[in-house]
């Protein structure tokens, strides 16, 4: 064997070095993340959404979160494992975050009360109520929330004070804690006296900008608009008219909308399945084209959507559907798939699970109190049902969210209404 040379003892030297900061990395390597173990529902009496708050009964049930197994593995998945309700009458458990936030409460509302709630589920198997808000000043009935990367959360309003004509509503944001920060209304003056109803929040934070929908809880008309904000100071910068479905009178009613993949560009959905393309957002001009919709007959309720890769993933309440799309070519969607429910489901919630391929499924009110699991495929976008996740004992699709633990001996119905996946299991 040849002796060892001073070159040939640095090329050692240097390859076992790389060797051992490999093996190093590996050992301090992530984890890839689990699939949620828990799903957290936020539901409560199912009331008539047209009765004034201040007509509840103070008998009324409490809205309450319900906390399901989601654990694939587990013997008992899809069994009820806690609950835990807010203390107080509820009339409509509405929306929530979109996914749970990592180490802060749930914000939670009632819409009809006004009320907000934040619920600590970090031990999921003892969700706390944390705080209470029973009124933002200058505005009313909180709809829809989205997390900031600082932890705070933004509020879309529906509703100002009623001083200003068309009485328009807002951004509100709040601290961790509940607190109100910061506010800025829809109103604009190139829409005098507009009715606009911020609905949906999305926040594209590459850009910095944020977009909202305008549609109102109830029966009045109102304008169908997107707003476009600055994210860092909450200034309104753009109102959009939204064009409308060739051949259809009467309005649009924009909903909800999704960032794409490139951080830059937005899908919007009407409630009657209206597919739009929002660009140029960070521009001065900015862009809402229509570039899709549903013409089937009961299409109608599409509501809230996921993205998962480069497919949009909306449900379309009274078609009774989950439709697939594919927005590789956000100018050109491509349906890919539909899952259809029962006649008595009416798909209204999506939100997924980030660690597998399953997607929660929330019903409109008026159908089956259920909570359904589907999974989409990311490479193709076709979406099943995961006929695993159900009742003991039932063949039904889904858990069922009107049974007697849940109801508290109450007369009225309940209705789930948000549902987002969990995290992994607590250690004890």
């Amino acid at each position: 064997m040849p002796a060892s040379t001073p070159a040939r003892r640095v090329e050692v030297s240097a390859m076992l070095l790389a060797l051992v900061t490999g093996l190093a990395c590996g050992a301090t390597k992530p984890e890839p993340a689990r699939p949620a173990s828990y799903l957290v529902v936020w539901a409560g009496p199912h009331m008539d959404e047209s009765a004034p708050a201040a007509k509840r009964r103070p008998a009324n049930p409490p809205d309450f979160v319900a906390v399901f197994d989601a654990d694939p593995a587990s013997t008992r998945y899809g069994a009820l494992l806690a609950t835990k309700d807010v203390g107080v009458p509820g009339v409509m458990a509405h929306h929530t975050e979109l996914t749970l936030p990592p180490g802060q409460p749930l914000v939670t509302s009632d819409f009809m009360t006004g009320q907000i709630f934040l619920i600590d589920v970090s031990d999921p198997l003892a969700p706390k109520v944390t705080k209470r808000i029973d009124s933002i000043p200058g505005y009313r009935r909180p709809h829809s929330f989205a997390r900031l990367a600082n932890g705070h959360v933004l509020v879309a309003m529906q509703n100002g004070a009623g001083t200003l004509p068309g009485d328009p509503g807002g951004l509100v944001e709040l601290d961790p804690t509940g607190r109100v920060l910061r506010s800025s209304s829809a109103a604009d003056a190139a829409f005098p006296g507009a009715r606009i109803r911020p609905n949906g929040v999305e926040l594209l934070p590459a850009i910095d900008r944020i977009v909202t929908t305008s549609m109102p809880m109830d029966e009045e008309v109102t304008a169908d608009v997107v707003q476009i904000w600055r994210l860092s100071d909450l200034r309104l910068l753009h109102t959009l008219a939204v064009p409308a479905l060739p051949g259809k009178t009467g309005n649009s009613f924009p909903y909800d909308s999704r960032t794409l993949a490139d951080g830059r560009t937005v899908m919007m959905n009407t409630y009657y399945c209206g597919f739009y393309r929002v660009s140029e957002i960070a521009t001065d001009q900015p862009q809402l084209d229509l570039v899709h919709a549903l013409h089937e007959p009961h299409a109608e309720g599409c509501a809230v959507a996921v993205v998962a890769g480069h497919y949009w993933i909306v449900p379309a309440a009274f078609a009774r559907s989950i439709v697939s799309l594919d927005v590789a070519d956000p100018a050109h969607p491509v349906e890919v798939s539909r899952l259809r429910t029962d006649s008595t489901f009416y798909p209204h919630w999506l939100s997924a699970d980030p660690a597998s391929d399953r997607i929660v499924v929330g019903s409109a009110d008026g159908g089956a109190p259920r909570v359904l699991v589907a999974h989409v495929d990311r490479a193709t976008g076709k979406l099943t049902w995961d006929e695993h996740f159900h009742d003991a004992g039932s063949a039904r699709l889904g858990v069922n969210l009107d049974r007697p633990e849940l109801r508290r001996g109450a007369a009225s119905h309940v209705m789930g209404h948000a549902a987002l996946f969990g995290p992994a299991p607590i250690t004890r």
